[in-house]
């Protein structure tokens, strides 16, 4: 390209000046990854043969081998030996700083706190970033923790995923270090306030609120210039639509407003003990997709263009508690520190703790109508990404791909889902293609996850921001923060 023609475009299209300069200096400090087929699944295409040209954190160039062998000069050039190239994972639902769950006194009550520290958040955010996930979303936790994990991976002090995030919930249950419940709107707008000064770009609304808390959330936080994501139960999925809601969260959808007839009435008398939570399982025993309130939630949500995350596997979890050790063997469970690696699974049988072997069969038999509503949504239009609910990506982001497939999906749809949906998702327009301009966040493995989605259990590199670590090296690092060989 002409430097008079550059000059022009950078002109006419604005181009940020440190992308033109690598136009026009392509060798400078570039590295240049050879020699593999890209995929991207953007466009469904992959290209053998394929080049990519990263400068300054983003893909200069991308090319494929020509007959005369001719290739751009860089000043580190790498072979990748016929390997797979792919646009970084985002996980939209990681809750990266949260710590062990644990039940704590407080004015002489239990009280549930998921208080993290740095030694836990930094373990979890190498493992995430080993499994390939380059970008995150936390949905919720401690501002102050959330905003110290970014500036630390920024400054290149904590390798892991690229973050944003919202701050502790607005719920009436109080949650040590995750949630809060101003009294009256003045103390929503404090609240609002002091978590946007520490960089939430997000106020999460949570499942104890009422509609009228939920609708005043959503207001204040439009007003704070701040977007909302919310986990409802009692308010409808309808009403938050409506209300205005950016993201709603989980394949929980659970309110008896989406209901009719008899199913209604008998899920309504089930609710009525609060420590009964086979709902998790029963909504989807009595709702009928069909029904007229569904089919309207699906034309809101389309219509608003709300963002959802299913998280398929939380219900897969609470569904098969009792099983998890079969699900998720304990040679894959190196992604979490150990202080956590063997209390999770009691985390997630908690809420089936008194179900019958009649009740897990109940729940099992769910899954496929959850899945189907995923399809439904997906379907109709609704924005869907890939989220896990971990605080650390490992094999749930695996799982979630293979139950978005088991859901109908093609394989080039689940990970259009785990790329440029993620970057739809969080509203990134420069993230999650292999393509000029584009940030050059990519993994690198050895079987081509188009074929095969377990593929992505074989990532060898990941490169982001244009940094490259070698899984390996990361998984040292890993074993050297907490002395445990992995």
């Amino acid at each position: 390209m002409k430097k008079s023609l550059l000059v022009c475009l950078m002109a006419g299209l604005a181009l940020p000046h440190a992308f033109a300069d690598s136009l026009l200096n392509p060798e400078q400090d570039a590295v240049l990854y050879y020699n593999a087929t890209l995929i991207n699944p953007a466009t469904e295409q992959q290209l053998p043969e394929g080049w990519l040209l990263v400068k300054d954190g983003r893909i200069v160039q991308t090319g494929q081998l020509q007959a005369s062998g001719s290739l751009p000069a860089a000043a580190t050039q790498i072979d990748l030996q016929d390997q797979y190239v792919l646009p970084g994972l985002i996980d939209v639902h990681l809750h990266l700083t949260a710590g062990p769950h644990r039940v704590e006194m407080q004015d002489g009550k239990p009280v549930l706190t998921m208080k993290g520290d740095s030694e836990i958040t930094r373990y979890h955010a190498i493992s995430t970033l080993a499994s390939g996930v380059t970008t995150a979303f936390s949905p919720a936790g401690e501002a102050a923790a959330n905003a110290e994990y970014v500036r630390q991976q920024q400054a290149g002090s904590w390798p892991g995923p690229k973050l944003s995030y919202a701050g502790y919930i607005f719920e009436p249950t109080p949650i040590i270090g995750g949630s809060v419940h101003p009294k009256d709107e003045a103390g929503w707008q404090a609240e609002i306030a002091s978590q946007q000064a520490q960089g939430v770009d997000y106020i999460k609304l949570y499942a104890g609120l009422s509609k009228e808390e939920v609708a005043m959330g959503v207001r204040l936080a439009n007003q704070a210039g701040l977007q909302t994501v919310a986990h409802l139960d009692s308010v409808s999925w309808q009403f938050g639509a409506e209300s205005g809601i950016d993201i709603l969260t989980h394949a929980l959808p659970t309110s008896a407003e989406l209901l009719t007839g008899a199913a209604k009435t008998a899920y309504l008398a089930e609710r009525k003990n609060p420590a009964n939570q086979r709902f998790i399982y029963s909504w989807f025993q009595y709702v009928d997709y069909d029904s007229e309130p569904m089919q309207r939630l699906i034309r809101t949500l389309k219509k608003q263009q709300t963002r959802i995350d299913l998280t398929l596997v939380v219900n897969e979890l609470f569904y098969f508690s009792r099983e998890l050790g079969a699900l998720y063997p304990e040679t894959d469970m190196w992604v979490f520190h150990p202080q956590m690696r063997k209390g999770w699974r009691a985390v997630m049988a908690a809420p089936s703790y008194d179900w019958t072997a009649e009740d897990f069969a109940a729940a099992q038999q769910q899954l496929p109508k959850v899945q189907q509503f995923f399809k439904r949504l997906y379907d109709a239009g609704v924005p869907l990404a890939i989220g896990t609910d971990s605080v650390t990506s490992g094999p749930f982001y695996l799982r979630e791909l293979q139950l978005s497939q088991a859901a109908g999906l093609t394989n080039w749809q689940v990970l259009q889902l785990a790329t440029t949906g993620g970057a739809r998702h969080l509203q990134l327009t420069d993230t999650g293609q292999l393509a000029e301009g584009f940030v050059a966040d990519f993994i690198v493995l050895p079987v081509n996850p188009v074929t095969d989605l377990a593929a992505l259990s074989t990532v060898q590199t990941v490169v982001q921001q244009g940094k490259a670590w070698q899984v390996d090296d990361l998984k040292a690092q890993l074993a050297s923060l907490t002395k445990v060989e992995l």
